[in-house]
């Protein structure tokens, strides 16, 4: 079993639109967003540090805690574990609900992705869906000032 070692004190799902780069058909998409988080990745010694950041959205999440699981294959089932070879990993990967390919964690979350809103107006676009509780993970987590805007926006 995969050891949960990323925590939330809660999370929602944002969602986008994007084309497939396979079909190039529209396709939907959800990350994850926390408002803050404790990651003990890494924390061996008694000496090791946590990481502890603000408003941030998962990439790469290898296991969730059993209620968030059920949460996002019920809110979006287009985001499930699958192997990504590009990646080398099996991962929560978002799926074009057309043709099935993975949309990967790069490409979404990337500069010219749907999850890297350049304004107000491109947070304003996301559905966003509260999560149920607090967030237990194996995942990593990338920070940028537009996720703070989602904070607001919750607010």
């Amino acid at each position: 079993m995969t050891p949960l070692t990323f925590s939330a004190p809660s999370y929602a799902l944002l969602q986008a639109t994007t084309q497939c780069w396979k079909c190039a058909k529209a396709t939907p998409v959800t990350t994850v967003w926390v408002p803050s988080f404790v990651d003990n990745e890494g924390v061996e010694e008694p000496d090791d540090e946590p990481e502890i950041g603000g408003t941030a959205i998962l990439g790469y999440i290898k296991a969730l805690d059993l209620g968030t699981a059920a949460h996002i294959q019920a809110a979006a089932p287009w985001l499930k574990p699958e192997r990504s070879e590009t990646a080398n990993a099996t991962y929560w990967a978002n799926h074009c609900e057309v043709c099935g390919a993975i949309q990967g964690d790069h490409f979404v979350r990337g500069v010219d992705g749907p999850f890297f809103p350049h304004d107000q107006a491109g947070v304003d676009a996301f559905q966003v869906i509260a999560g149920r509780g607090p967030l237990s993970a194996q995942a990593s987590a990338s920070q940028s000032g537009w996720m703070d805007l989602v904070a607001k926006r919750l607010a």
